[in-house]
């Protein structure tokens, strides 16, 4: 009997995720796409251009849902990889069922595999029952669950993230092959296409497995290779239209809706909505309009920053705990439940202790550790919403797993 259960515990965690998430979807599932999402599908669907702006005058374009009749700006302002997932699954079956749900459903089989892989990741270098424990955790953690019911690529990153942390960890165990390499730089391609910060990770990620890993130039060499051809079609698109080698083009924006005198934690776009009318600022409504706009946005932000350095700081600071612990002035419903805050701050203190600890050790947990506050350290100069906690999340469970095999180790002697 110990034998089948251990058998089928994998199988039961499984359908303990699906169910879980269905019952997610059943209560709290988004029915629309909302805000960029909206623009972008439906301007690529109606136009055949991924854009949010529609050419109103000559000196003005604004987020619109495109009519016939209308220009569409070519927007460069989204990683452009959710969208075409989007806008592919609403080309494919919109005609005889719901998209959106499709997409939610595609999420949830995402999340649930997420799981799994997760599981395998822990399993590599730890015992059957310590790897479905850190699992479990993973899988009911709230936000992991709702989130895969919302209209967010959120749930797809975690998927890719887990999945190149397990190829990676192969590396790290030697257990490597030219088919696992070519897997890695692929989840690293859509990973840039998906959130274009990533980038820097990707590069963070090269340099650390050249340097600890492998001396072997080709190994870096063959991944920017195969990463670059994976990501031209978009870059080629981009030197087309804004006649210039970029991915994304948003930095301004969001340093500015983080970085102003009315600060809030998770960003405040109705700051930039109030203070700076795009009908005052006369950019000609041209493909370089997006550009030009958050080049203008940049500078303002830049502006307040170098006036307000010690504000600048202090909020810096408060973004910094509110990544790790919580936000004292949240706006987001339910961000306070029991269920949420508790468990995000427990794994914060583990995978803080867990990391600093690892530091010290080369391999895989140090390169978890590095990548784990750099992660912080950066985006706590722009802005944080609730969701971001759920990037970092299978990194903590993975630190925390090793903190208390510390602490177990240290109380057995």
């Amino acid at each position: 009997m110990k034998k089948l259960n251990l058998v089928f515990s994998v199988p039961i965690l499984l359908f303990l995720t699906l169910i879980a998430r269905l019952l997610a979807f059943y209560f709290f599932a988004d029915n629309q796409l909302e805000n960029e999402w909206m623009y972008l599908v439906h301007n690529l669907s109606e136009k055949g251009v991924l854009g949010i702006n529609i050419v109103i005058d000559k000196n003005l374009a604004l987020p619109m849902l495109a009519q016939k009749e209308n220009i569409v700006l070519p927007s460069v302002f989204m990683p452009p990889l959710y969208s075409y997932i989007i806008y592919v699954i609403k080309f494919s079956v919109s005609n005889f069922t719901n998209y959106i749900n499709v997409i939610l459903f595609l999420q949830i089989i995402l999340s649930t595999i997420t799981i799994y892989i997760f599981f395998k990741i822990i399993r590599m270098s730890e015992s059957f029952k310590f790897s479905i424990l850190s699992a479990y955790i993973f899988s009911f953690i709230p936000i992991n669950i709702y989130s895969s019911v919302q209209i967010s690529s959120i749930s797809i990153q975690v998927f890719l993230i887990v999945y190149l942390f397990y190829i990676i960890k192969k590396f790290f165990l030697k257990k490597k092959s030219f088919n696992q390499l070519i897997i890695f730089s692929f989840l690293s391609a859509m990973l840039i296409l998906l959130r274009g910060e990533f980038i820097l990770f990707y590069f963070f990620t090269l340099v650390y497995l050249f340097i600890f890993f492998s001396r072997k130039i080709n190994f870096i060499f063959i991944s920017l290779v195969i990463t670059s051809l994976l990501l031209s079609p978009y870059i080629l698109r981009n030197y087309i239209n804004f006649n210039s080698f970029i991915l994304t083009k948003s930095f301004g924006y969001n340093l500015l809706k983080g970085n102003n005198p009315e600060f809030k934690v998770e960003g405040n776009p109705e700051y930039i909505e109030k203070q700076f009318n795009r009908k005052d600022l006369n950019f000609e409504a041209n493909n370089l309009y997006e550009i030009k706009l958050d080049d203008f946005y940049k500078d303002k932000s830049l502006e307040y920053i170098k006036d307000n350095k010690t504000s600048f700081v202090l909020n810096y600071l408060k973004k910094f705990f509110s990544f790790l612990f919580i936000d004292i002035d949240s706006s987001y419903s339910n961000y306070y439940n029991v269920l949420h805050i508790l468990p995000k701050i427990i794994l914060s203190i583990a995978s803080i202790l867990g990391g600093i600890i690892l530091f010290r050790e080369k391999g895989f947990f140090q390169y978890l550790s590095f990548y784990f506050f750099s992660n912080i350290l950066f985006f706590s100069i722009f802005f944080i919403l609730p969701r971001y906690s759920l990037i970092l999340m299978p990194i903590q469970i993975l630190l925390s797993v090793e903190f208390v095999k510390l602490l177990l180790r240290k109380f057995s002697n």
